[in-house]
């Protein structure tokens, strides 16, 4: 922000910044949702099997990957505000999904989509980030809870629409057209950084995490892969394993995303009163009774619905938190720009929501969907294991 502004002129920039970031985040949880909560359209559309639905997620794991060494430098040199202009070409890329003439077309669509949302996702956090040093206060983990508010409206969108029979691609249109607005709306009133300038900036290089962020880069790896999993794979999960009809299917990953949000609005509370580093120990603990849960609820029997839905409450509450606080950490280290941090943690990071659930396709193949949620499982406790040496560097918790 310009320090010419007047106090008030300041006040009511980062409030737009604020608000416009929160409709972006909102955007980008709708379309996740509505990607996949059409999975099964898809598959029928391109005439998959699971393994063929989970070549189409590592196409976007692949671009991801791609993308991620470079992430760092554009976001250095261009700034989060000017990277969030790759929301357009998400955009129409995503409307074009459902639409290809042939399989082998679709493979490099998808993997151009990996490639952009991950601009866009290094864009808006970055952002999101400078807003929340200009209100001086825990504000992120809202910004993520807004994302899961649109996942949650884009998965009863869903439902919706599958009830009322729209095809696949207006159903996409939809979405894509609700980016081009909001963007083209919004993007004037996001904060506009001072990207560093250094001699050695001029070209591109390959920037990799190292010390403290390579232990966050791995700790953020696995619960990527286990938020990407739960949300790519609780619809079918609930409509295979738990035996729910398919358009009523995508109430897993409603209920999955109403406690992501509601734990995400409370999160920045806790981040106010407690170490982030022993919130990362208490909400992989959460997490991992959560999955232990998922993964043996159709054991019940009649109660298996019932015990799938208070293990969605549980797995999300123990998962809300964490992301918001992994960005904080990387976004807050020293001698890099937030957009740089975020970008170097993601160099790892990052691709693991997407590639974690083609690795389940492939395990749930072979094995069963149920036995790939106990692979998930596995993963939480490693996570909680790095989450405890993260809060052994920073010492006992303590109240803020």
């Amino acid at each position: 922000m310009d320090q010419n502004y007047s106090a008030a002129e300041l006040r009511l920039a980062k409030n737009h910044a604020r608000y416009a970031l929160m409709t972006m985040f909102f955007f980008a949880g709708f379309t996740f949702a509505t990607l996949f909560s059409r999975m099964p359209a898809l598959k029928i559309i391109y005439d998959f099997n699971f393994t063929g639905l989970g070549l189409m997620e590592l196409s976007m794991s692949i671009g991801g990957l791609l993308i991620m060494p470079v992430c760092s430098n554009l976001a250095n040199r261009y700034g989060s505000k000017n990277l969030t202009l790759m929301g357009f070409v998400v955009a129409t890329l995503f409307a074009l999904i459902p639409i290809m003439p042939s399989k082998y077309l679709l493979f490099p669509i998808c993997m151009a989509y990996g490639m952009f949302v991950s601009l866009f996702d290094i864009a808006i956090n970055g952002n999101s980030i400078l807003v929340e040093k200009a209100y001086k206060r825990s504000i992120l983990s809202k910004f993520h809870a807004i994302y899961y508010v649109g996942t949650l409206a884009g998965a009863l969108v869903a439902i919706l629409f599958l009830t009322l029979e729209i095809p696949t691609w207006a159903h996409f249109a939809t979405a894509s057209l609700g980016i081009f607005t909001e963007l083209t709306l919004l993007r004037p009133y996001l904060i506009k950084e001072r990207p560093k300038k250094h001699t050695e900036d001029k070209k591109f290089r390959l920037l990799f995490p190292k010390g403290i962020l390579l232990l966050i880069a791995f700790f953020a790896l696995f619960s990527r892969v286990i938020e990407g999993v739960v949300s790519t794979w609780s619809t079918t999960y609930m409509n295979e394993v738990i035996t729910l009809p398919q358009n009523l299917a995508p109430v897993g990953l409603a209920v999955y995303a109403s406690f992501m949000s509601v734990g995400r609005f409370m999160g920045d509370i806790v981040r106010n009163r407690f170490s982030e580093t022993f919130i990362l120990v208490i909400c992989s603990c959460i997490a991992c009774l959560g999955l232990a849960m998922f993964a043996s609820a159709a054991s019940f029997g009649d109660a298996a619905f019932g015990i799938s839905v208070v293990a969605l409450f549980i797995t999300g509450i123990g998962m809300s938190c964490i992301v918001p606080i992994v960005y904080s950490q990387a976004g807050s280290q020293p001698d890099v720009t937030p957009g740089t941090g975020i970008a170097m943690v993601n160099t790892i990071s990052g691709t693991g929501f997407l590639f974690g659930p083609f690795l389940i396709a492939n395990i749930a193949d072979i094995f069963g969907l149920r036995v790939s949620f106990v692979y998930v499982w596995t993963l939480s406790i490693a996570m909680g294991i790095l989450a405890t040496i993260l809060w052994r560097r920073n010492g006992k918790p303590k109240h803020k």
